[in-house]
This record gives structure tokens, sequence and C-alpha cells, in this order.
């Protein structure tokens, strides 16, 4: 039995570059994402996962400043 080669690898499958646009778009989701998740375990009381999303939450702000 010969290997087949996978689809996957083929060198014309495009690689796409994400513009500036798109990485400030990706970001502000991000950021929306984690201000959603540190409120939600603020409210439950989980304070160590609250303060791991808020440090998120700030790394996702200085990359939408840059």
């Amino acid at each position: 039995m010969t290997a087949s080669p996978v689809a996957s690898a083929s060198p014309r499958t495009p690689i796409h570059t994400p513009t500036s646009e798109e990485n400030r778009a990706f970001a502000m989701l991000q950021a929306l994402s984690d201000a959603t998740m540190a409120r939600l375990y603020l409210h439950k009381g989980n304070l160590p996962a609250a303060r791991r999303k808020a440090v998120c939450l700030l790394k996702a702000l200085q990359s939408l400043e840059g």
C-alpha cells in the first residue's frame, strides 16, 4: 500500500495573512469576551478566574492601542 498525500499539505493552498483591520477586529472581540467572562466570574465569586480574565482583557486592550 502506498501513502497518499495529505490534502492540507498541498502547496496550492493559499495562506491568508490577516490585515491590520482584521487584527483589530479580533482584538476587539477578544476584549469583549474577556470582559464578559471576568464579569461572570466576579458574579459567581470566583476572584482568581476574574483576575486572570481581567489581565487578558488588559492585554487585548493594549494590543488595540498599538
